[in-house]
């Protein structure tokens, strides 16, 4: 298992994922941007986008692998890439609510649910589209910024723009990522 996390260059990549993923979301708490949509002018949170650089990371972790040879070896690495999956996704969860602790807003909170939700996203199209997958979660970010509100209220699909105590995202987050995980599964063992 060690040389399987050397392999991925996760002792190297992760730790700095996790600390830029940290930082941002606490620069940008509480901060909104006005961005250009079809459907008004939303006032956007920016701690929205703050998942991009951590699944950029975790993308870079996954895909840092010798295919041929974990096809062909007898022990799946499946199972150890899930748990690193699980595992980050814990900790950036963990690290929004350390950062919400700190604010006194539960606000925060928010980053790690969408952390989640956009990594269920992203293995979802690891499966079908490799390592391009990581822009799928950029791509939904865009959709919800152009298209996603009613004015300045979030339609309920976006589950990244709902308020933190929202049940829906809370559960849609979880289910998305468990549908990621089990793609995962199918992914990890393709060559190309």
């Amino acid at each position: 298992m060690k040389w399987w996390f050397k392999a991925r260059r996760g002792h190297q990549l992760l730790p700095l994922a996790l600390i830029v993923f940290g930082a941002a979301l606490y620069a940008v708490q509480g901060t909104t941007v006005l961005l250009p949509s079809l459907t008004g002018s939303p006032k956007v949170a920016l701690s929205l986008f703050v998942p991009v650089p951590l699944l950029a990371f975790l993308m870079a972790v996954l895909e840092s692998r010798l295919p041929a040879a974990e096809v062909s070896g007898v022990r799946s690495m499946t199972r150890l890439d899930n748990l690193l999956v699980t595992a980050v996704v814990a900790a950036a969860v963990l690290c929004s609510a350390l950062v919400a602790a700190a604010e006194g807003t539960s606000a925060a909170t928010t980053g790690g649910r969408n952390a989640v939700f956009l990594t269920g996203l992203m293995l979802l199209g690891r499966a079908w589209a490799g390592q391009s997958a990581v822009m799928i979660p950029v791509g939904w970010l865009v959709t919800v910024v152009v298209v996603g509100f009613r004015g300045n209220v979030p339609h309920l699909w976006t589950v990244i723009a709902l308020p933190a105590d929202n049940a829906f995202a809370a559960t849609a987050s979880l289910v998305v990522f468990a549908v990621g995980l089990a793609a995962q599964i199918r992914s990890s063992r393709k060559t190309a």
